[in-house]
């Protein structure tokens, strides 16, 4: 079934840090330094402050990257989260200045100034790298929602290539491995609790607005018992899952690079054969219910 090879990363900018995104009020950076709003707010969007925390990102893409993760897994900071001992002040600072050369130049005291504390720095980071998976996820999805809501002939093809996109953006973004991190802080962690709440809340209004489009644009309805909020943790569920295996590189067929298609699309159709109401108007125990029953009485 074609090949099954990981493609290499696609270093094309998915990133939300455009310049339009108002990063304060948009409550992703919120720890910065400033006796007013205004003037944490002009830090907070400031081309200094989104060079320091894209520097993060990439370094987060080399602790993933072979050959490069093993200098970066010390520490010289004592406010430094022990998983994150990779995002020393130091760190970040030569991978911010190597990314915009010497005439845009950056020091260790506009880091300060902006973070009174290292441990602010990264509870911006975790704030700033989860909003990147969102935004990640609206540009693939811009790209093939209207083919998944228009493919009357082909909708298992529609489901496939959004699911493919999906799964493919795990291997391309740090953001993704990021979550991983913070997931495993997030219990002693509030700056990671608090990210990790609002990336699944604007995740899911990406999600549950899409399925809604489409649902209306077929006239499905779920089976009795199973609502749109239901769905939508099972599929965020299955996604996260194969993405798990993708990092760990397991030997197995998750994405297929030829046809374009994955094991979440699989998953995804099969969710969707089950959940959604044929016409029956059974639950879902009921309809297992009677299904086995008719297999056994064949």
């Amino acid at each position: 079934m074609g090949s099954w090879n990981k493609m290499p990363p696609d270093h094309s900018d998915h990133r939300h840090t455009e310049n339009d995104l108002d990063l304060y009020d948009a409550k992703i950076v919120t720890k910065v330094s400033g006796r007013t709003a205004l003037t944490r707010k002009r830090l907070a969007n400031g081309r200094e402050t989104r060079a320091f925390l894209d520097a993060a990102l990439d370094l987060t893409t080399e602790l993933f990257t072979p050959g490069l993760s093993e200098q970066l897994l010390d520490t010289d900071e004592e406010d430094t989260r022990p998983v994150m001992s990779y995002l020393s002040r130091r760190k970040v600072l030569a991978k911010a200045r190597s990314n915009c050369g010497e005439n845009f130049p950056l020091s260790e005291n506009m880091m300060r100034h902006r973070w009174s504390s290292h441990g602010d720095f990264l509870a911006d980071f975790i704030s700033y790298a989860l909003a990147d998976k969102h935004w990640s996820l609206q540009v693939a999805l811009s790209q093939h929602a209207k083919d998944l809501l228009t493919s009357d002939d082909d909708f298992s093809r529609a489901v496939h290539r959004v699911a493919y996109e999906d799964l493919k953006l795990i291997m391309e973004l740090p953001a993704y491995r990021f979550q991983l991190l913070a997931v495993a802080t997030a219990r002693s962690d509030s700056a990671s609790a608090v990210a990790l709440n609002r990336m699944y809340k604007n995740l899911s209004q990406v999600w549950m607005t899409l399925y809604t489009q489409v649902f209306e644009h077929y006239g499905f309805r779920f089976r009795p018992g199973i609502g749109m909020r239901e769905f939508n943790i099972l599929l965020q569920a299955m996604a996260e899952g194969l993405g798990l295996r993708l990092l760990s590189e397991v030997d197995e067929p998750v994405l297929d690079h030829e046809t374009k298609t994955s094991l979440l699309g699989t998953a995804a159709l099969a969710l969707f054969m089950a959940l959604v109401d044929p016409g029956d108007g059974l639950s879902l125990e009921r309809a297992a219910e009677l299904g086995i029953h008719q297999r056994r009485s064949t």
